[in-house]
């Protein structure tokens, strides 16, 4: 792949690609829409997590982190389905609706099948392995029996949407999606809450709530779906289609195994090590580094079902020019995090948690802009047909990391165990840009912006018991950053520009 280091682009540019089908404008708009329906989801999450912590407690908490990981896992039953689903129809947008009718049904009824397999399996053997990864207290182990089935319930709801959701990218529909997807994302955090907090904080209460709302959420979801495919009679099922979207999805299916190790060993680990307690103050700064990612996952989202129909040339350039901007903007996002982090816990959800959680966010969001920008070649080498790269890169790593988790863990505790997260994202990223041939020179353009995350972290150290000091140097550095990305990023400064002659064009 050729690199793309030295081209002078615009911003459009830089969310485009010189194709005429969909027009270039629909890349920064569907950006929009992509980075504003998972920002605000996140305005629910800081809602609700401390009401719900507050009523339920740290233990029942870790349990729930447990078992949304362990259904995650299970997730892999998936078998690579939707991403093959997403592939498969961005390719056919121009078919008739025939063909991408029975496409789409066939990867429905495939992954209703196998959630239904699944949660056959997690009901029967869930319950056990919760207990076995958790020191939990009798009590609790009654609660997490008793909702088992709920929670086995919830993954053929998860596998049936997952396609679905892939459909609606294929179209670059992002802003129907992102609706479905907050309209889901209120239904599952407010439901559980509310019954949390007026019928009883039990696990027997909030997990019901929590399918209830997983339903609703895919009903409207394939509602939608049959109205904009055009579905007014069932397609017969494709079964010469099974084995193209099973051979695209064989080795997303790897990453779909490996992928959710990687990203929960951690936690698994430290419950068996230190209790559920002590999941819960990893697992919330953990789930903040997510949501911090959002600008870095609306890029991958938005650009997958475009990289998927250019020719390696066109892709990789179009990959290189937003690995730059996308670097610069994340740190401007990741600096401040990382100074104001612990006073953002303590504002949020109180000095004690704060101190037992504020030193794990620091580290933790120095791997989120690491893996934020690894996001851009992940998407590029699947969308182009390479998962198989993908998946062997996350097999290479998941011995290692667990070795090294076990022993920064036994050392160090909870910083430890985030410190090694951090050296996971960083070696997953080095060799996911090598596979995807975006050079080292090209990457040498991120340098100031891995400095400034540097003094970030050490500017946490020194003002880490100060709230105010954070919130000062925090702002300083939003500036600095912001200032870097214009000084570095072509494309910022001429989307720059752009917005002042649009203002003054307005004004006049």
């Amino acid at each position: 792949m050729s690199s793309a280091g030295t081209n002078r682009s615009s911003p459009s540019e830089s969310l485009s690609s010189h194709t005429s089908s969909p027009p270039r404008t629909d890349l920064k708009r569907n950006f929009s829409f992509n980075l504003l329906g998972m920002i605000l989801p996140i305005g629910i999450t800081l809602i609700t997590v401390p009401i719900y912590f507050a009523h339920i407690g740290a233990q029942r908490y870790g349990v729930l982190s447990i078992v949304w990981i362990l259904l995650g896992y299970f997730g892999f039953l998936d078998f690579g389905l939707s991403r093959a689903t997403t592939n498969a129809l961005a390719k056919l947008s121009d078919r008739p609706v025939l063909d991408r009718s029975r496409v789409l049904i066939t990867a429905l009824l495939l992954n209703a099948v196998l959630g239904l397999f699944g949660a056959m399996v997690l009901y029967s053997i869930g319950g056990i392995l919760v207990a076995h990864i958790l020191k939990l207290p009798a009590s609790l182990s009654g609660e997490v029996s008793g909702a088992f089935p709920w929670i086995a319930g919830m993954l053929p709801i998860a596998l049936v949407t997952a396609v679905g959701r892939g459909s609606i990218d294929a179209r670059e529909h992002f802003l129907a999606a992102n609706l479905l997807d907050f309209a889901g994302v209120v239904l599952g955090q407010v439901l559980p809450v509310l019954c949390a907090v007026f019928i009883g904080p039990e696990l027997t209460v909030v997990i019901p709530a929590t399918f209830g709302a997983s339903l609703i959420s895919a009903l409207l979801m394939l509602s939608f779906i049959a109205r904009t495919e055009r579905i007014t009679a069932l397609p017969r099922f494709d079964k010469d289609r099974v084995k193209e979207l099973f051979e695209y999805g064989a080795w997303v299916s790897v990453t779909n195994v490996i992928g959710p190790l990687l990203t929960s060993l951690d936690q698994i680990i430290i419950g068996r090590m230190l209790g559920a307690a002590a999941v819960a103050y990893y697992s919330v700064p953990m789930n903040l580094v997510i949501r911090s990612q959002t600008m870095a996952s609306a890029l991958g989202r938005t650009l997958f079902p475009r990289f998927a129909r250019l020719g390696a040339q066109e892709a990789s350039q179009l990959a290189e020019r937003t690995v730059i901007s996308l670097g610069y903007a994340f740190c401007a996002i990741c600096g401040p995090a990382i100074i104001f982090g612990k006073g953002f816990l303590v504002l949020w959800m109180g000095s004690s948690f704060a101190s037992q959680a504020g030193p794990i966010v620091d580290i933790l969001m120095l791997g989120a802009w690491i893996n934020g920008v690894a996001f851009i070649p992940f998407s590029l080498l699947q969308a182009q047909g390479r998962p198989d790269l993908t998946a062997k890169i996350h097999a290479i790593e998941l011995l290692p990391f667990v070795a090294v988790l076990w022993i920064l863990l036994q050392r160090f505790g909870l910083s430890g165990a985030a410190l090694a997260w951090v050296l996971r994202v960083s070696v997953d990223a080095i060799l996911i840009f090598g596979a995807a041939g975006i050079t080292l020179r090209h990457v040498a353009r991120l340098t100031p912006a891995i400095l400034l995350l540097l003094i970030s972290y050490q500017i946490a150290g020194a003002v880490r018991d100060s709230i105010v000091w954070a919130a000062f140097f925090a702002v300083v550095m939003a500036i600095i950053s912001g200032t870097a990305t214009l000084m570095f990023d072509p494309a910022s400064r001429q989307l720059l520009l752009q917005l002042g002659r649009r203002f003054a064009k307005a004004t006049a």
